[in-house]
Formats: C-alpha cells, structure tokens, sequence
C-alpha cells in the first residue's frame, strides 16, 4: 500500500511527510532532480498491542504503510511542465494520492486560497491524463490508416476518458471507466483515489468550507504534528493535552488512508510472532493466505477463525474455543477487519 504526497510549492508537504514518518529536518533532491523521500509507516494498532501481551513472541509486526514526499509542484511557474515530466513517473505507481494544501499565510504566497490550490493541482492531473490519451488515440488512429483494425474496447474507453477530462472531471469520479481492465496499464493519475490533507496554523483545527468534489479530506496542523512526532510517549502526550489534540495526524491520515482504499487487518498469532497483514476489504481466506505465502494459498485447507473482539473477550484462545467462537472457514470466506486467523494447509 503506497501514497504519494504531492502539493504545490510552500504548502508543507515535507513538515506533513516528517510528521507521518517521525522524520526530523527537510529532504530535498540534489540538482534539480525529482528524488522522492521514502517512509515505511507501522501502523499504530491495539489490537496487535494486546496480542503481543497475550502470546509475548519473539517478534511483533504491525501493518505498515508506505508514504513517499513527492517533489512539490511550483505555483505559477513557467517550468511546471517540466516538474511535472519529472514527478509522473513517481506518481503513476502509487495506489493513492496525497495533496497537501496550505491553508496558512505565507511570507511569500500571501493568504492561503485553499479551492485555488486544489484546483491547480487537480487541473494537472487532469491534463497529464489527457496528454496520455490523447497520445494513445494518435497511435490508434495511425494503425487503423494502415489498415490494423482495434480489438476490444480500448479505443471506445479512451474516447469517454477524453470526454471526461475535457469536461474538467477527475477520472475517478467513474470508476467503471476508471478501473476497466482494457485501461489497466494507464495508471491515471486522476483516477486514483485522493486524500486532501488541509495543512492548517498551529492556533486553527477547523476544516474550511471548501468543497473537495470527489476527493476525501482531512485537517492537519502540519507543525505541530511534526514537533509531536519527536517526542517520547509522555512528553507527546502532555504536548497533545496542551494544543487539544486527541489524536495525532499519524493516526488520522494512516485510517483515513486504509478508508481509501478499502484496506483492512487481519491477524496472525503465535511464540514466534504476531503480526497484523493488510489487504482488500473483499479479500477471500484463500487470496488472504497468499498474502502470507504462496504455498499457503497452495495448499489451503481450512482457515482457523476467531474475531479478535471474541478472543479478547474469552481472553484466550483455549477460552474463546471452549466458548464457540473459533471456527472453519472455507476459501472463499470473505475476511473481516480484525480476525485472528491460522491458516491449515498442506503442500
């Protein structure tokens, strides 16, 4: 599961990215490159905390999230065209997108224009897709002169993606469109899912009325996140009571990003480790098992299956049995969030 964070130029994204990945100082990329800053996030979870405490293993593995701090996007600049050749391929395999907005006054910029800012950076996804299909369509349009017919429905699919795009829509506000197996290749940035992340002074925690079209949102205080995230458990959590915040904006983005994109956890246990998996959130028991190992979804046999709400409440396994609440699956058991499962196989 990755995310890129992107924004236009002064709009914090890197004190987010720092904040996010518990990073101190800014990253910056040598001579004009674009060189992505990479961050594996763990992703804060209870319910592995109180496993881990139940089994005490060796080790202990939390779901993690990778999060990369893009090169920002110039406002108003006569290179941006070229930002933007640069950052593409950076973004095109991400599974989602970030855009960090500013919602600061700054020494530079001036007072922040949130719907400004967004829209800018949503017109140039919007016109790399289009530059994309349009390039497509060209290469189609000369086959088809030398006499090699199209198959399938490509052709017919890039034509609705241009009517959407010249109509100013993302690609992702039509996912039937969007996600369309002819069109799997494309990687469109405006069709991936969005979080907005409006990055707000230390004194303002309040989400301005700015409609996002299609795009989830979320309210950061990115400076005071970043400074939270260099603490020790006690100093942040005396620093978090004085500035009113409940929870950090590791917290908050880390599930608003899980929402996004339909993600969820199920648990393995064990002397040896517990460990919390991500996958889809119509994931089978026998995809689940691949997530683990090939040979496991190989061999499959039966998924051992306790809700963790269940064994929690037991208060052990032998318990939670006893009571009925451990049972078999078969491989196409759709996987909930939090299930304790042992996979039976044999290869």
């Amino acid at each position: 599961m990755k995310l890129g964070l992107t924004g236009l130029g002064r709009a914090g994204k890197t004190t987010v990215f720092n904040a996010l990945t518990r990073r101190s100082g800014e990253s910056a990329s040598p001579g004009g490159q674009v060189v992505p800053a990479l961050g594996v996030v763990s992703v804060p979870d209870p319910r592995v905390d109180w496993l881990s405490a139940l089994y005490h293993p060796k080790k202990t593995t939390y779901a993690q999230i990778t999060y990369m701090d893009l090169q920002g996007i110039p406002g108003m600049a006569d290179n941006k065209q070229d930002y933007m050749s640069l950052l593409l391929p950076h973004m095109r395999p991400m599974d989602a997108c970030i855009m960090v907005v500013r919602n600061f006054p700054d020494s530079v910029l001036g007072p922040p224009d949130c719907a400004r800012d967004f829209q800018e950076l949503e017109d140039e996804f919007l016109i790399a897709d289009l530059a994309s299909v349009e390039k497509r369509l060209e290469k189609l349009d000369a086959e088809l002169k030398r006499g090699k017919k199209p198959t399938g429905a490509e052709k017919e699919l890039l034509d609705t993606c241009g009517e959407i795009l010249n109509a100013g829509q993302p690609l992702r506000m039509r996912p039937e469109i969007a996600n369309a197996p002819e069109l799997r290749g494309y990687t469109f940035l405006s069709a991936k899912p969005l979080l907005v992340i409006v990055n707000n002074t230390d004194e303002d925690d309040a989400m301005p009325p700015i409609p996002f079209g299609s795009a989830e949102a979320v309210v950061v205080r990115g400076k005071i996140e970043m400074e939270l995230a260099q603490l020790s458990s006690s100093e942040a959590r005396s620093f978090m009571d004085d500035f009113g915040i409940t929870e950090s904006a590791l917290d908050r983005v880390i599930r608003s990003s899980f929402a996004l994109l339909n993600q969820i956890t199920f648990l393995t246990v064990g002397e040896d480790e517990v460990k919390g998996w991500t996958i889809a959130g119509d994931t089978h028991a026998i995809e689940a098992a691949g997530a683990i190992h090939s040979d496991i979804q190989r061999g499959f046999i039966r998924a051992e299956v306790v809700a963790y709400e269940d064994l929690k409440k037991a208060g052990d396994y032998a318990a939670a049995r006893k009571a009925g609440k451990v049972r078999l699956e078969g491989k196409n058991y759709p996987v909930q969030d939090g299930d304790v499962i042992h996979f039976r196989f044999n290869v």
